[in-house]
């Protein structure tokens, strides 16, 4: 019943207004052209009034004279990388299932795990096959797999 009453209020209230407008003298002067006319004042009328351009102005500021930071080369990780990202990302323990959703030396996700054409779970899968998968992994998507441990390995 409420609900029915603000519409009715609503549709009312929009009733009016259209009228209101739609009553209204359209070819009225605006005052400004009024009191020209008159000899009062001499305002301009809101036709000759240009439209203002926003103009930016830039501060000097050290950001705006920075030069761009060289795009860095890729970064070829000297050692094993393999044990060192195993290291990070689960401690070398190929059998671990840390409960947060991923599995394995290398912390795989099950769909990326199966996506890469591999059965069951990683946790359980032998540590050659894990390896193997995370090779093809990092060829397939590059380091970005695992942020975090990547950069602390120095191997983006």
């Amino acid at each position: 019943m409420r609900n029915l009453l603000r519409r009715i209020s609503l549709a009312v209230v929009a009733f009016l207004m259209a009228t209101a407008l739609l009553s209204s003298d359209f070819s009225a002067e605006p005052a400004a052209a009024h009191q020209r006319s008159s000899g009062v004042a001499k305002a301009r009328s809101y036709r000759s009034v240009r439209p203002v351009r926003k103009t930016y102005r830039y501060r000097a500021s050290r950001s705006r004279i920075r030069p761009r930071a060289a795009v860095r080369p890729k970064v070829v990780p000297t050692g094993d990388v393999w044990a060192r990202l195993r290291q990070c990302e689960s401690g070398g323990n190929y059998t671990i299932n840390t409960g947060n959703g991923f599995f394995g030396a290398y912390q795989f996700h099950p769909r990326t795990w199966r996506g890469l054409g591999y059965p069951g779970l990683p946790h359980q899968a032998s540590p050659e096959m894990q390896d193997e998968a995370a090779r093809k992994l990092q060829a397939r998507s590059g380091w970005g797999q695992w942020p975090s441990c990547s950069r602390r390995i120095g191997a983006r």
